[in-house]
């Protein structure tokens, strides 16, 4: 038994590695990650500057559309200057830096750069401002028709968009041609609220300063937690240490989803091809049928552990020679990360739910391979369970938020739920009994699954069954359904 499974293993394994289409996809995923994180900072120095201006009789609108979008810069590059503290809207050094050389009169990038920045990390400005080619409303139809340009920094350029303030109704209308870009008109419509505000509180004799220092001045509102036992050292304020466990059970939750939505197809895709090239009968004159099915799916959990370890020791070896450049802070979060992922209390539970999971939603996949001989049948049995691997997807967004919801809680009884939300419900510290009690359900539905996944693949492979066949079985279930002669 043990030298035919790993001969099945070991040929499915190595038919696996050996294809170009794996080696690709494992080194563009990273590449494609980074793609998505990145893209919004290159989707936006991408796009040309647009330019805009301004017919007012004074400066007000002007003036607080200004700020407004001075405040959404200097956002920006609070964040890229020291990302947790921005986060956790505190005070850091660099972002007091930052605001003293704004309130010295110094632009966004200029007290980027006194802040430690490189200027050249900001984002390009979406919107910069020109002084009216016309005085009148009426003369703006050819400059944003781009008929006639408008002198910019960067030569003539073609005119965005206008703000037009009438002064007898003291309506803002804006111009523009592109009706898609919300930014600048909803820049527009802040900075005409903060406009009324001032002069609401000018009536009343208060300034937007005073407001500003009541911001300043409030109290830290800091997060605290009983300790006992050795932990009753340390303090009571929440810590990173005591944040890392709930950080590090999502980012597992969601590795062992990505995981066993990225292999299982190689189990469906390659029985299909077996089936349909006949390769079963061949493999089952010399291979017992379990042995078949068990090597199978051995052959893709080393797959699944080349992806994990692939991507963990590049993970590692980047964090290594990146060290120098990372702050302080986010070094100790790390630190806090691995700390947090070391600990048995919820590794061991995240690699059981990863092999039961696993074992689960492949010996499924298998099952269905084995019925169908082409892709096209595939996916008229395959659309319930991609549902059902979407759903724990949705539950990682309510537990960012509270991993102790009532929701969780009681879909983690789910057994094909219970490999991603038992690991995200670790951190919590769920009672041992309830623990143990859905790794034992999870633990028989994974023994009954495979099971029934061994006679349908039996079914299917050797006696040849097919999707027509499932359906007329799940036919005669139907109450009244009459046979046809």
């Amino acid at each position: 038994m043990i030298r035919s499974t790993y001969l099945v293993t070991r040929r499915d394994y190595l038919g696996y590695v050996s294809a170009w289409g794996f080696w690709l996809g494992l080194l563009f995923t990273p590449v494609i990650l980074a793609v998505f994180i990145l893209a919004p900072t290159f989707a936006q120095n991408a796009q040309p500057t647009r330019y805009f201006t301004i017919l007012e009789q004074g400066t007000a609108f002007k003036e607080a559309l200004r700020a407004e979008l001075s405040d959404t810069d200097s956002v920006m590059a609070r964040t890229m200057l020291d990302p947790m503290a921005a986060m956790e809207d505190r005070n850091s050094d660099k972002l007091i830096a930052f605001d003293e050389a704004l309130e010295n009169g110094a632009s966004v990038t200029e007290a980027f750069e006194a802040a430690g920045g490189n200027p050249s990390m900001l984002p390009r400005q979406d919107f910069v401002e020109v002084d009216p080619p016309v005085q009148t409303s009426a003369e703006l139809a050819p400059y944003l028709a781009g008929d006639a340009l408008v002198e910019t920094p960067e030569g003539p350029q073609p005119l965005f968009a206008a703000f037009v303030v009438n002064q007898t109704s003291g309506e803002i209308e804006y111009w523009s041609e592109n009706l898609q870009a919300q930014g600048l008109i909803s820049a527009a419509q802040q900075a005409e609220s903060d406009l009324q505000l001032d002069r609401a509180l000018a009536e009343v004799n208060v300034s937007r300063d005073l407001l500003t220092e009541a911001r300043a001045a409030r109290r830290d509102v800091t997060q605290q937690r009983l300790r006992t036992g050795e932990d009753a050292n340390v303090g009571t304020e929440v810590t990173q240490a005591d944040q890392a466990p709930f950080v590090v059970s999502i980012m597992m939750a969601f590795s062992l989803w990505f995981l066993i939505f990225s292999v299982i197809n190689y189990l469906l895709m390659g029985t299909i091809e077996e089936r349909s090239n006949k390769i079963f009968d061949s493999l089952l004159t010399s291979v017992k049928l379990p042995h078949l099915l068990a090597g199978k799916l051995l052959a893709v959990l080393l797959l699944s552990l080349t992806l994990v370890g692939f991507w963990g020791i590049g993970s590692g070896l980047l964090t290594w020679f990146a060290r120098d450049a990372i702050p302080a802070e986010a070094s100790d979060f790390l630190g806090a990360i691995v700390t947090a992922a070391a600990d048995p209390a919820l590794f061991l539970p995240a690699i059981i739910s990863f092999v039961l999971g696993y074992l689960m939603y492949g010996s499924l996949f298998l099952a269905l391979g084995s019925l169908c001989d082409t892709i096209q049948e595939a996916q008229t049995l395959m659309t319930p369970l991609i549902v059902t691997l979407m759903a724990p997807l949705a539950m990682l967004a309510f537990a960012i938020q509270d991993a102790e919801s009532a929701l969780i809680e009681i879909m983690a009884w789910v057994p094909v739920f219970t490999p991603f939300l038992l690991i995200l419900r670790m951190p919590t510290e769920p009672p041992l009994w309830e623990v143990l009690a859905q790794l034992g359900l999870m633990a028989l539905t994974t023994f009954l699954i495979l099971y029934l996944a061994t006679r349908v693949y039996r079914a299917g492979a050797v006696h040849g069954a097919g999707v027509n066949d499932v359906i007329a079985w799940f036919s005669k279930l139907v109450p009244g359904k009459k046979k046809t002669a």
